[in-house]
């Protein structure tokens, strides 16, 4: 889910303003995220894969809000686990995932990790953020190297479905409080991607990721990268009317028109076609 700081409140123009500059900055981190990953990341993966691994994207919401909530002590636990676990996926993303990767490029890690701990602002979040990323980006090829392609989709559904449902019910924000609660004071946090006063949490960056595992290699790469850019920076901007929405909309969105949009249109026109025909056959 994507949320907007309580803090931030000041004024509606204020607000406005530093909402649409984070949303378009979030929006063009999970387009990098569809950009990045090469068509052979991960491919030993491919060893383990099994329909299964479908539960792990729409199970991770349920994890983390259930469990939160039942075990408010967990949400301590995941921002723990993330702070340990980021920097090592990470390294792994930028020498096995993204396209055409350098030795000298795992300085990327070891420089925004030093950022994010040694400053403070902007800086800090900005460089934290996209380690987070990294992280996440490793997460999502890994996915796609696991699951097949239908049970996949069926999963990233699924989790749309589930996000909306949690927010629609009132489930998922007491557990995102509770996970705010819990690394509240902390700097820096490596579970959520933090820019200004808008956040986007990991599951929703491991969906994007996830997205380009999807697409790497395909000629479409590049425009579903700037798809997903465009709907996250766009829906985002609802976040001047909203404290909190599901952001994997956006995603699910690009999801659709990137796999089914082309031949849903060619069985549109197809289907128009028929009935024109069968109207021009009719008898007068």
């Amino acid at each position: 889910m994507r949320s907007i700081g309580a803090t931030a409140r000041s004024t509606i123009v204020r607000v406005s303003l530093a909402t649409l500059s984070a949303c378009l900055a979030l929006g063009m981190i999970e387009g990098a995220l569809v950009a990045l990953p090469g068509p052979l990341a991960l491919e030993r993966l491919g060893r383990l894969r099994s329909p299964g691994w479908a539960i792990v994207a729409p199970g991770s919401l349920l994890v983390g809000t259930f469990g939160v909530l039942a075990l408010p002590s967990l949400a301590t636990g995941l921002a723990v686990f993330a702070a340990v676990a980021t920097p090592v996926l990470a390294a792994i993303a930028v020498t096995a995932v993204v396209r055409g990767t350098r030795r000298a490029v795992l300085l990327v890690p070891l420089i925004l990790g030093a950022v994010a701990v040694a400053c403070t602002g902007l800086a800090e979040e900005l460089a934290a953020s996209l380690l987070t990323a990294l992280g996440c980006l490793t997460l999502g090829a890994a996915l796609v190297r696991l699951t097949p392609s239908r049970w996949l989709q069926l999963g990233i559904l699924s989790m749309g479905a589930i996000d909306v449902l949690l927010l629609g019910l009132g489930i998922g924000q007491p557990a995102a409080a509770l996970l705010s609660d819990a690394v509240a004071g902390v700097h820096p946090t490596f579970h959520r991607a933090v820019l200004g006063p808008i956040s986007t949490d990991y599951p929703d960056l491991v969906l994007a990721a996830v997205l380009g595992g999807m697409v790497a290699g395909r000629p479409i790469q590049k425009r579903a990268a700037a798809l997903v850019t465009v709907l996250a920076g766009g829906y985002g901007a609802l976040l001047t009317f909203a404290d909190m929405l599901p952001a994997t909309v956006p995603l699910v969105a690009a999801l659709v028109l990137v796999e089914w949009g082309p031949a849903f249109g060619r069985v549109c026109r197809r289907r128009s076609r028929t009935v024109a025909e069968a109207y021009a056959s009719a008898p007068a």
